[in-house]
């Protein structure tokens, strides 16, 4: 495993969970050689991919991570804003661009308004959804495209298929490695043995037990950050159900710190942090102008800080909130990354998944279900027809 976890103040009961079985998606196996085949066809410069939720949450997580290693131009689209839209076609040409629409079911509305305005200014588009009787695999079969066959496996679960795989291949990531650093992960975490994911989760099962219902997730990383979104979304509809689940929310660090710790340390005290970090940054060291090195700062020289880098600067700011906590005796957990890599970010999206289904299972509800997204989909639906 490429990252450590260590927790403080977190105590377990040693909680049992009923043997379950492994989960779908830590056994389905994309074909990783027609996806890059598939890819490889494509001639563009620039990348568009349309998507909502788990559609786009696991590609957004590679993106953030491995951006300067992408020769493309890539752009997300989880919105029909027209502002935005138009921002876009004026910046990416029709003709060296190529557009994603990702839907599982085929149905997410806001996907197909947004493709629908691509479509109609003659961008190449090339879709990801399931072969089913949903109105954007009925826009393939009437369009004649070219398409990648969405898994039958829920879109939050798809971060090691086709999913995320197709438009990471397309940005020209390695997505054989992504794979494998899944595989290696849901091989670890599997249930029936003790692991990491399993333990984590009992540890915030337990914090929620004794009043710590929100979790904040601080990202001392920039490259990091883009699996934000994706923990909100394991988490919130994986969990939370019945009554049952933690609040996350986060931001970056050491941003939150400038906000959030006021609320941490002097509102109401139910927050479990669950800090992301890695070891891996690149090295730039601080350098102070001459004139300025007398500078003084909060009892100290400004000069005095030329001695370190600005990834030490980073893991202060991080050291800091962590000893706070500790001196209150509040809990709080730690995620670091080795290092950054296409085979570490396949296993924490790995990591993160199975993470979401133990904490469903120590509150006895299904991690695959989202019953409750359904009702306000359908009315603003039918919002747009008054």
């Amino acid at each position: 495993m490429s990252f450590e976890i260590q927790t403080a103040n977190m105590d377990t009961k040693g909680r049992e969970i009923a043997q379950k079985q492994t989960p779908q998606f830590a056994e389905y196996s994309p074909d990783l050689e027609k996806i890059k085949e598939k890819a490889s066809q494509k001639e563009f410069d620039n990348l568009i991919v349309i998507g909502n939720g788990g559609s786009i949450t696991s590609f957004r997580a590679y993106l953030y991570a491995f951006l300067s290693e992408i020769d493309k131009d890539v752009r997300l689209v989880t919105t029909m804003d027209p502002d935005y839209l138009n921002r876009l076609s004026r910046e990416l040409e029709a003709e060296n661009t190529l557009v994603v629409p990702v839907s599982k079911s085929g149905e997410t509305v806001g996907v197909l308004e947004a493709l629908m305005f691509f479509m109609e200014k003659g961008y190449e588009i090339f879709p990801v959804t399931s072969d089913n009787d949903g109105a954007l695999k009925s826009i393939v079969e009437r369009e004649g495209l070219d398409w990648v066959e969405h898994p039958e496996i829920g879109g939050r679960f798809t971060g090691a298929a086709e999913t995320a795989l197709v438009p990471a291949a397309l940005a020209g990531m390695d997505v054989d490695e992504i794979r494998s650093g899944a595989e290696d992960m849901y091989e670890k975490l599997e249930p029936g043995k003790e692991n990491a994911a399993c333990d984590l989760a009992e540890k915030l099962f337990e914090a929620e037990e004794n009043g710590f219902t929100d979790i904040l997730t601080p990202f001392y990383s920039t490259r990091m950050f883009g699996f934000y979104p994706l923990f909100v979304q394991l988490m919130h509809e994986t969990v939370c159900k019945e009554g049952e689940g933690q609040t996350v929310y986060g931001d970056l660090g050491p941003e939150y710190q400038h906000h959030t710790n006021q609320r941490m340390f002097g509102g109401k005290e139910n927050i479990v942090p669950l800090f992301f970090r890695t070891e891996t940054h690149e090295h730039a060291q601080i350098t102070i102008p001459e004139g300025l090195k007398d500078v003084k700062v909060r009892g100290r020289e400004l000069g005095e800080l030329e001695r370190n880098s600005y990834s030490r600067a980073l893991k202060s700011e991080y050291t800091g909130v962590k000893h706070a906590l500790g001196n209150d005796g509040r809990p709080y957990a730690t995620l670091t990354l080795e290092e950054l890599s296409y085979s570490s970010g396949g296993e924490l999206v790995a990591f993160m998944q199975y993470l979401a289904v133990y904490s469903a299972w120590f509150r006895g509800v299904n991690p695959f279900n989202q019953p409750d997204v359904e009702k306000s989909k359908q009315i603003g639906f039918e919002e747009r027809f008054k």
